[in-house]
């Protein structure tokens, strides 16, 4: 916690702060928030993310993470916003990726999550030959851990690594069986079964469609939903016959993989 860390050394400048004494792991980040917590301030680091994939796939995973970090009331409170890139290597574009990343604050890990990426109803998502794309999320919340007296800091850190990924020609790499592969599948499955009744609606009149398309099934998947919510609003903002033309060409992409 901070406070008693700065409070074991205190503020007055006679302090006699040897940095030879501090060992390589505590890197500039958490050398500049150790100071900065003597005055008592919140501290904003921006760490590296460290590519630890361990599938072999012509993928290259990059980024930061801009990190805040204070303490108030026993609670370290941190927030961060991440800018994770995944350049593709290959000849072929990317149509899927899961990458799965780790943000630790000074006090460890922080969150594990999955980042996921599905062209397969969009050639404009697709991550082109020696294209990078970058997710990036600027409001994550606020993380709140209570901190122990034997608390020991150590510095912020980021890691992303590949955990699958399916390219244009049918070809993957990565783990087939990992959840967020076979969640992502099924999506795409409640997608086009969803999309297929849509068109086959709309081939019997404008009304047809639109009763279609504010059917809520609870037998599809959260993700899948949300898609088809995406879909609705673009129905309200540009219009039904736009909307028709919009599903017939998500089907026409999906043919075509």
């Amino acid at each position: 916690m901070l406070k008693e860390i700065c409070g074991s050394y205190g503020v007055d400048k006679s302090v006699n702060f040897e940095v030879k004494t501090m060992t390589k792991r505590f890197s500039l980040a958490l050398l500049t928030l150790f100071a900065l917590c003597l005055l008592g301030v919140a501290q904003t680091v921006t760490v590296d993310v460290v590519d630890q994939s361990t599938v072999k796939c012509p993928v290259r995973l990059s980024g930061k993470i801009d990190l805040t970090e204070s303490e108030a009331d026993g609670e370290d409170r941190t927030s961060y916003v991440n800018h994770i890139s995944a350049t593709n290597l290959s000849n072929v574009p990317i149509v899927a990726m899961i990458s799965f990343n780790q943000i630790g604050n000074s006090l460890g890990l922080l969150v594990g999550e999955n980042n996921q990426l599905d062209a397969f109803f969009a050639h404009d998502l697709e991550i082109a030959p020696g294209q990078t794309y970058t997710h990036e999320h600027q409001d994550n919340g606020v993380f709140s851990t209570p901190v122990s007296k034997e608390a020991v800091r150590v510095a912020p850190a980021a890691s992303s690594q590949v955990v699958f990924v399916q390219f244009a020609d049918g070809s993957t790499c990565g783990d087939r069986n990992d959840g967020g592969v076979i969640s992502l599948m099924d999506t795409r499955a409640d997608v086009l079964l969803a999309l297929k009744n849509l068109d086959d609606a709309s081939k019997k009149g404008e009304g047809e469609f639109l009763k279609a398309l504010a059917v809520k099934s609870k037998d599809r998947t959260k993700n899948a939903e949300s898609v088809l919510d995406s879909i609705r609003d673009r129905q309200k903002k540009k219009g039904t016959s736009y909307t028709i033309d919009y599903t017939r060409n998500m089907l026409a992409v999906a043919a075509s993989r």
